[in-house]
């Protein structure tokens, strides 16, 4: 497999075959590896969202995300996460990249997130902008973000 590698994104709103692929990576990242509890992981808000999963070769799911409109014109991303062996390899900012394109079409003028602070790096290096102080979700700091989209 290729470092730069395309990634298959696909998309579905609420339950489906997208979803239950997205919650392979979840539950995998979240659960097992940052001992998330199943309540704060399984929210039940996974029927009001745009889930997107990013596939490599032969449909293998990769990395995950999931969207949820905030207002007319803005998108809160959540539930970012790549299982380990696909990481370092450039598929979430794929993935997020296409959430991008798929938001302007819709008219969408911000994205923001609540990144874990370990990765704002990443996001920042995404045009994301921090702000707002370190705050606590499932145990682990994070801090929200936002990225303003241009036309």
């Amino acid at each position: 497999m290729s470092d730069n590698e395309k990634l298959i994104i696909a998309s579905q709103f609420g339950p489906g075959k997208v979803l239950d692929d997205a919650m392979k990576i979840r539950r995998a990242v979240f659960m097992l590896e940052e001992n998330v509890s199943p309540a704060d992981e399984i929210d039940g808000q996974d029927g009001h969202c745009l889930h997107y999963v990013g596939y490599v070769q032969d449909w293998q799911p990769a990395t995950t995300s999931r969207i949820y409109t905030v207002n007319h014109d803005s998108w809160h991303i959540g539930r970012v996460a790549t299982f380990k062996n696909f990481r370092g390899k450039g598929f979430a900012s794929q993935l997020l990249k296409q959430i991008e394109i798929d938001a302007k079409k819709q008219h969408i003028k911000e994205l923001e997130l609540e990144a874990q602070v370990h990765a704002i790096s990443f996001y920042e290096n995404l045009g994301y902008a921090a702000y707002g102080d370190i705050f606590l979700d499932a145990n682990i700091q994070h801090r929200k973000m936002q990225k303003i989209l241009t036309a």
